[in-house]
């Protein structure tokens, strides 16, 4: 894997809105804060808008700001402004080439999972992390990407779970991949294209990531049934499930965390840790990864360590 240049004082940082519109207001508190920190703010031309009914601005515009921030030698990292959804609209118009020859760092998640998948097929690592509403001081997982772009790599972190009457425990054990996944919605609406990334056959090794949003239980589950039936968890040699927030219980099960749980009991998937709890999503602590680096997993009953190995 790739991994983009270090940044130092000076370099520039384009802000894009490849999805949804975005309240201009972030836009300007982003930039701020990338300026403080010693670099240059470059917002694309399109960032702002003019909106095109739920997106940021129209497909043109929007991969015009993506390209051109892809082009410029100054530009080190692209950070997306937010996600919703649209970010799909680009992806067989972006040349794989340009992401293999100008590595960057691209920084965003939710919608921009597609973004990210794409640069995983070009064997470029990436940063699944806060965009612009919380990229600031204020907020752990800003000053946690501003740590991975003035380094170049992030050492990792612990995270776990109180066990309660509606959360699963961890499944205890070691192991060790390529930090694979994102959005699951995101990414199960690439099944069967060439960024399919939970289904790449090239790839034998990998730790899973998952999180989303406002998705009911019952379709979380038909997605993971998709992959079991794929034959991907094959190649899955941990699982890291992250936040599942705005949803409810069903009649079916009380949680998230229990269904899949079950799911893996009932399938008889094994052979590899389970950490829950993990702090990626749509919440208010959630802190960066290195989409793409290899990582060693280690779990145990209610506390996980994931480490970026570089």
């Amino acid at each position: 894997m790739i991994y983009p240049e270090t940044l130092k004082e000076g370099d520039k940082v384009a802000i894009i809105s490849p999805a949804s519109v975005v309240n201009p207001v972030f836009i300007d508190s982003a930039a701020a804060y990338i300026g403080q920190n010693g670099f240059v703010p470059v917002v694309m031309p399109h960032a702002k808008g003019p909106a095109c009914g739920s997106y940021a601005a129209s497909m043109q515009d929007r991969l015009s700001d993506l390209l051109s921030a892809w082009q410029m030698p100054d530009v080190k990292a692209v950070l997306c402004s937010r996600g919703g959804y649209g970010a799909v609209h680009l992806l067989s118009h972006i040349p794989e080439s340009l992401f293999r020859e100008n590595p960057k760092w691209l920084v965003g998640f939710s919608d921009i999972s597609a973004l990210h998948a794409f640069s995983l097929r070009c064997g470029v690592v990436s940063i699944h992390g806060p965009m612009a509403r919380d990229f600031n001081d204020r907020h752990e997982g800003g000053r946690a990407v501003m740590d991975i772009l003035k380094n170049g790599t992030l050492s990792g972190y612990s995270f776990g779970h109180e066990e309660s009457e509606s959360m699963p425990s961890n499944r205890p054990g070691t192991a060790s991949g390529k930090l694979t996944g994102g959005n699951l919605a995101v990414l199960d609406g690439l099944a069967g294209t060439p960024f399919d990334i939970l289904n790449d056959t090239k790839e034998e090794d990998c730790v899973l990531f998952i999180e989303d949003i406002a998705e009911p239980i019952y379709k979380v589950e038909r997605i993971l049934y998709r992959l079991y039936l794929q034959g991907v968890f094959s190649r899955v040699k941990g699982l890291a499930v992250g936040q599942f927030t705005e949803t409810s219980s069903d009649r079916n099960h009380l949680s998230m965390e229990r269904m899949i749980e079950r799911f893996l009991e009932n399938n008889g998937i094994s052979g590899f840790p389970v950490a829950y709890g993990m702090p990626v999503g749509h919440f208010p602590h959630n802190m960066p990864v290195i989409e793409g680096a290899d990582v060693i997993l280690t779990v145990d009953n209610s506390r996980a360590d994931m480490k970026f190995i570089r």
